[in-house]
């Protein structure tokens, strides 16, 4: 993962980090120990804890940067300045190019539940992200660019389908570069109705 741009970054902490989001991709939050972190990062148990109070807040540390990364990555200004159907097109490159390029961070936040460990101001990204996606649907909706309907359903739909073929890839081994992603990407826009930019 990209480290975040936080004050209190040191190469420690990265180490720490990295590791945990190694392993609660592997074997989830739940299934992880703090002393297995500190094994996989190579520093003592009480590095960790010069970081982080506990499990909890290393837990949230992983997700807020993972989730914030992915919400920078899939959103961005020239999403923002694009028309609705167009911004629809971007958006969906960009989080086929974050899953690509940092498949444990997508799993972790798209393959797992999250919410035992997770107080509520750790979905500020995942609500701002949403917000964003929602409002993006909705005024292609008033441009005639998408589907009726509720927008919040339209999106669940569309991003679930994808990361439904990114549980597919990983459960059988077949690495998400090697699907057919133009037609996985044909198949959500005819899912959402999409009317694309220059179609009859």
């Amino acid at each position: 993962m990209p480290p975040a741009a936080t004050a209190d970054e040191t190469p420690l902490r990265r180490k720490v980090l990295d590791a945990a989001l190694e392993l609660f991709d592997e074997r989830t939050w739940d299934g992880t120990n703090v002393p297995e972190i500190a094994a996989r990062a190579g520093v003592a148990v009480g590095t960790i804890y010069r970081y982080f109070p506990n499990k909890q807040a290393l837990g949230e540390a992983v997700f807020t940067e993972a989730k914030t990364a992915f919400a920078d990555t899939v959103v961005t200004d020239a999403v923002r300045a694009a028309d609705p159907a167009t911004a629809i097109g971007l958006i969906w490159q960009h989080q086929v190019a974050f899953a690509l390029a940092y498949p444990q961070a997508f799993s972790f936040l798209e393959h797992q539940v999250h919410g035992s460990y997770l107080r509520p101001q750790a979905y500020e990204a995942s609500d701002r992200l949403n917000a964003e996606l929602v409002a993006i649907l909705r005024a292609a909706q008033q441009a005639g660019a998408v589907r009726a309907g509720d927008p919040q359903v339209l999106l669940s739909m569309a991003f679930g389908a994808f990361v439904g073929v990114t549980k597919h890839s990983r459960a059988s081994g077949v690495p998400l570069g090697e699907y057919d992603l133009e037609g996985v990407r044909e198949a959500v826009m005819s899912l959402i109705g999409l009317t694309e930019p220059g179609a009859a």
